[in-house]
């Protein structure tokens, strides 16, 4: 398990991208017909008493693409060179999202995550490397459809991450060991919103102190 606070932050960021549920975009807190999702990460820059964006950040970029129901259809990042790193794909049985498949075009390597809805509540999920089972765990959502905690098993080592909100945005998350020790805490601020509502600035500040943003995250919308 052992990942960094910011590779946590990818991971959940898949994860939670493919559950399932009847409109992705509401689950997402994303507002109006949106069709892609562009978010653009960069290193943090102090200017005039605010944190701006700065030099693009060594982790790029990644698109998020919904179809006009509001599903999640893939994704795809990209390097900070422009380079495409990895692409996803969906599968869905009834409407219902079953598995993703992650190509890394760096290393052609490919990984692949299976779910199975076991109730409103709860979505299981299995994360496989070609034919390893990297970990397992499950998925719980509050009455909105948003993700409130992914429990995660593997290497013999349980954890969850929980994700706390207020109103419609996403203002932390944070692993708790089975010891009930607390690490990788992230927290998230938002700066600027579109005109249908959407943020399209993040701040992600890593540890318990809002200090000095690790990254900042602007996003790039386009609605049908």
């Amino acid at each position: 398990m052992g990942k960094s606070p910011l590779a946590m932050l990818v991971v959940i960021s898949l994860l939670s991208a493919c559950s399932s549920g009847s409109n992705d975009l509401d689950r997402s807190g994303l507002k109006g017909k949106v069709k892609s999702v562009k978010e653009l990460q960069f290193e943090p820059t102090y200017e005039n008493d605010h944190w701006v964006a700065g030099k693009p950040s060594v982790y790029g970029s990644r698109m998020v693409n919904y179809d006009k129901d509001g599903l999640y259809t893939g994704s795809f990042s990209l390097g900070r060179g422009g380079d495409t790193t990895g692409i996803s794909t969906c599968k869905r049985e009834n409407g219902e999202m079953v598995e993703e498949n992650f190509l890394s075009t760096y290393d052609r390597t490919t990984s692949r995550t299976l779910l199975e809805r076991v109730s409103a509540e709860q979505v299981n999920f299995e994360v496989w490397k070609g034919n390893q089972l990297m970990y397992e765990g499950a998925n719980f959502f509050d009455s909105k459809g948003r993700i409130l905690k992914q429990v995660q098993v593997g290497n013999d080592r349980e954890v969850t991450v929980y994700h706390v909100y207020e109103k419609d945005l996403l203002v932390e998350n944070y692993r708790e060991e089975i010891t009930g020790e607390r690490t990788a805490t992230q927290l998230y601020e938002y700066d600027n919103f579109d005109d249908q509502g959407n943020w399209t600035v993040k701040l992600i500040f890593v540890g318990e102190d809002k200090i000095t943003p690790e990254l900042i995250i602007t996003r790039e919308l386009t609605y049908y």
